[in-house]
């Protein structure tokens, strides 16, 4: 395998948790933009606002550090075929 571009269902959690094991095995990480999402996090009253699901990814992609890849669309990725080499990215 080259360089897995992580995509998903709550970036927060699932992805976030996918693209640390990656990069902690050593991968090269991708992380499309365009390609994880999350839900909107709802208000605590007394403590907080609601937080939009945009933001949510954001902060996300950023708790990341600068470790991880992030690119704007996942068609942006280059994959390639099992065996061809070179991986994505």
């Amino acid at each position: 395998m080259g360089s897995p571009a992580v995509c998903g269902v709550m970036s927060e959690m699932c992805v976030g948790a996918t693209a640390r094991s990656a990069l902690a095995l050593g991968f090269r990480t991708v992380l499309p933009h365009d390609a994880h999402a999350t839900y909107d996090i709802p208000a605590a009253p007394g403590i907080a606002d609601e937080v939009p699901a945009a933001m949510a990814s954001r902060v996300a992609e950023w708790a990341l550090g600068d470790e991880v890849e992030i690119v704007a669309r996942a068609a942006d990725v280059l994959f390639t075929a099992p065996g061809a080499g070179g991986g994505c990215g």
